[in-house]
C-alpha cells in the first residue's frame, strides 16, 4: 500500500514507533485506505458505520500509520486517573454532555480554541442496530464553520474510504442527508 504523505497544515505525530505499529496492524489485518485527507488544519471526519468495537482499533492504526493527530469526545466521566492521561494522549476531549453550555458549544469553543483540529466523530452515535444518523457532527460543523470529510469502513473488502470533503456545512439538513448518502451509496454495511 502506498501511504499518503500528510500536507504542512494537517496536525500530524512524528512518532516511528506508533507509524510502524499502525502499518503492520493495517498489513496484518489486510485493511486499504483509499482516498487522502485534506490538507487542512481543521474538519471533522464523520466515521461511519458504528458497528464494532473493531471501528477504534482500524481508527487508531489509521492515524498511527499516517501520523495524522487526531481528536474524538468523549464522556467527561471517564478522564479520571489513570485513564484520563491515556485517553488525553490518544486524542480524547472530555465533554459533559449536562453542561449548561452545551455539546456543540463545547466543541465549537474546542476548534476555535485550537490551531489545529481534526475531530473525529460517529454520525451514528453509538452501535446501536438502528443505524439512525444524529445531527451532532453536522450542528458542530456548522457552529465551528468547518467541513466533514465522511469517512467510510468497508468490512466486507477492508477498506477506509476517504470521500470528498464537504464544504457546505451551513445547511444542517443537507449535510446530514450528503452524508447519509454517501454511508448507503458506499455500501458501508457490506
Amino acid at each position: 500500500m502506498k501511504w499518503q504523505k500528510l500536507g504542512k497544515e494537517l496536525p500530524q505525530v512524528y512518532n516511528p514507533v506508533t507509524r510502524l505499529i499502525g502499518r503492520l496492524t493495517l498489513r496484518t489485518m489486510g485493511w486499504r485506505i483509499r482516498g487522502e485527507f485534506p490538507n487542512r488544519p481543521k474538519f471533522i471526519v464523520a466515521l461511519m458505520p458504528h458497528s464494532s468495537n473493531m471501528d477504534f482499533i482500524l481508527t487508531i492504526a489509521v492515524l498511527w500509520a499516517l501520523g495524522l493527530k487526531s481528536s474524538f469526545m468523549m464522556k467527561h466521566t471517564l478522564f479520571w486517573f489513570p485513564l484520563g492521561p491515556i485517553l488525553r494522549g490518544l486524542g480524547g476531549i472530555p465533554v459533559d454532555r449536562r453542561s449548561s453550555q452545551g455539546l456543540v458549544e463545547q466543541m465549537s469553543a474546542e476548534f476555535r480554541r485550537r490551531s489545529r483540529l481534526v475531530l473525529g466523530v460517529t454520525p451514528q452515535g453509538t452501535r446501536s442496530a438502528s443505524g439512525e444518523f444524529k445531527q451532532g457532527f453536522a450542528r458542530i460543523a456548522s457552529a465551528a464553520a468547518v467541513p466533514v470529510l465522511p469517512a467510510i469502513l468497508h468490512y466486507k473488502n477492508r477498506t477506509v474510504r476517504l470521500a470528498s470533503l464537504i464544504e457546505e456545512f451551513n445547511d444542517v439538513p443537507k449535510l446530514m442527508a450528503t452524508v447519509q448518502a454517501l454511508s448507503l451509496s458506499g455500501s458501508a454495511r457490506s
